[in-house]
């Protein structure tokens, strides 16, 4: 079995807005269904460009918005940032491990900030 290179927690940092704002939920939930984690994105997304963060979709239109989110969760998946099994997304082993080891637990549904796990 070869072993993986160790990963850092600011990987997170270089990622697109969109991207942070999947994994900002992720820390959060730590894990959804496909379904509800992005119809809960969806909301986000459009709660925020309403606010002005026109940068995170292409379009406002829901359609758009949902095919934008499943590729780039497919994206996160493919690059280590989450894991998919049977209808669920979840945190990669990786992160969590480094949440419970800063939070001595993963606290699912409680916001956890980005510079929190950094420091």
């Amino acid at each position: 079995m070869s072993e993986q290179p160790e990963r850092n927690i600011r990987e997170i940092l270089a990622l697109s807005k969109l991207e942070k704002l999947i994994m900002d939920y992720f820390l959060r939930h730590i894990s959804a269904g496909e379904i509800i984690a992005l119809l809960d994105l969806k909301e986000e997304v459009k709660k925020r460009m309403k606010q002005g963060e026109t940068d995170l979709v292409s379009e406002l239109e829901e359609a758009i918005i949902i095919r934008e989110i499943q590729i780039t969760i497919a994206m996160l998946a493919r690059r280590g940032f989450l894991d998919y099994r049977n209808g669920v997304y979840r945190l990669a082993d990786w992160i969590i491990e480094i949440i419970k080891s800063k939070k001595g637990s993963l606290y699912p549904g409680i916001p956890k900030s980005l510079q929190e796990l950094l420091d």
